[in-house]
């Protein structure tokens, strides 16, 4: 089920903040969401996320969620963080059925900039895999700055001076880390560890919609250039002129839709040496949505009426494929606008990658 929740992350900027303490503030804001005072939250937006969020979609999206959650208990505790000039309040939310992550983010005038409800993460704790070995491995903290995009990551190398080959890891669906963290899971990690401890350097990076959630890109323009393509091509640029980087052996290796994208990278970056596809896929992103949500669905006790949840979701899926370029609404489907489901009706991997004359991998796991 923490898959199938994580359909209905709210779409709301995440930056992070800094300095004064806005924790009242942020218990303040969430009681007036729960007595459904949405008008007085949006009133706390500064200009850029209220020109995307308004009332009534903060309302639909708080509707939206409490069927999933159950009725709110406690906050059970409440951390804060920084980064740059903004400050991130999180209240970790006890509902009946699970536990729920608030997350707020002020500006410096104490302004909403974000507002997310994100799953509570996982308590597992990560394990080192038995082939780690520190003193093979260097790890160095490099952030792309792509325009107004700070996104933090790692170059991850063989501990010892000379040129490697370097593998960019590119993540799927969803707003990903830069382990790509399921759980107690880092799959980017593990490939990093593993990759350099034999002689390859792999840079992994935080996903644009990670670090500033959805809203920082969706705008009623936004496609997957703006989610993923574009950084990527910035990644590329960057890691040329590290010095411990042999720049005529560049890989991509992309997981799902990282890796459906991976011919429309290429062609932006017709020197890259090869491609791996990590459990890509060529159908539909809709199809492979609904046919997520039935297969988690399957094994969900909680949801009453997983039948009319998956009727709703194909209407949606019908709605993608009949989109055309004159329709003039701009609906949201799947938290998606309009432009980035006409961008991928109009893109076809299989075709895509037909026309490309570099080294191919596809790897994809039994089960």
């Amino acid at each position: 089920m923490r898959k199938l929740l994580l359909l209905f992350i709210l779409p709301f900027n995440l930056t992070f903040g800094q300095q004064k303490d806005y924790t009242l503030k942020a218990e303040k804001i969430f009681e007036q969401i729960r007595n459904r005072e949405f008008s007085k939250v949006t009133a706390e937006f500064d200009t850029n996320i209220s020109a995307r969020i308004d009332t009534s979609r903060l309302k639909s999206t708080w509707d939206k969620l409490v069927p999933l959650v159950g009725p709110f208990l406690k906050v059970n505790k409440i951390t804060k963080d920084t980064l740059g000039k903004d400050q991130v309040v999180i209240q970790n939310l006890q509902f009946e059925k699970r536990k729920i992550d608030f997350r707020l983010i002020f500006g410096p005038k104490g302004k909403i900039k974000g507002l997310t409800f994100l799953p509570e993460s996982l308590t597992e704790k990560y394990k080192f895999p038995d082939y780690y070995k520190p003193e093979l491995i260097k790890d160095t903290l490099l952030a792309l700055q792509n325009g107004p995009f700070r996104l933090p990551g790692f170059l991850t190398r063989p501990n010892k001076n000379g040129l490697f080959p370097l593998v960019i890891l590119i993540h799927g669906t969803g707003p990903n880390d830069k382990d790509e963290t399921v759980g107690s899971m880092k799959i980017f990690k593990d490939l990093s560890i593993g990759l350099a401890s034999k002689g390859v350097a792999v840079y992994r990076y935080e996903k644009r919609t990670r670090a500033y959630s959805i809203v920082s890109t969706l705008n009623k323009n936004m496609t997957i250039n703006d989610e993923t393509i574009d950084d990527v091509v910035a990644n590329v640029k960057m890691l040329k002129s590290d010095p411990h980087i042999d720049t005529t052996a560049i890989y991509l290796c992309g997981h799902g839709m990282g890796g459906t994208v991976l011919p429309r990278i290429a062609k932006r970056i017709p020197d890259i040496k090869g491609l791996i596809y990590l459990g890509a896929y060529s159908r539909p992103l809709e199809d492979v949505l609904y046919g997520q949500t039935a297969y988690a669905l399957s094994f969900d006790t909680i949801i009453k009426d997983p039948k009319g949840m998956l009727d709703s979701m194909k209407l949606e899926t019908i709605k993608i494929k009949n989109l055309k370029k004159t329709d003039k609404d701009s609906t949201y489907i799947f938290r998606l606008p309009r432009p980035y489901w006409l961008d991928m009706n109009n893109y076809n991997p299989l075709k895509s990658a037909q026309e490309l004359k570099t080294p191919m991998l596809f790897i994809f796991g039994g089960r």
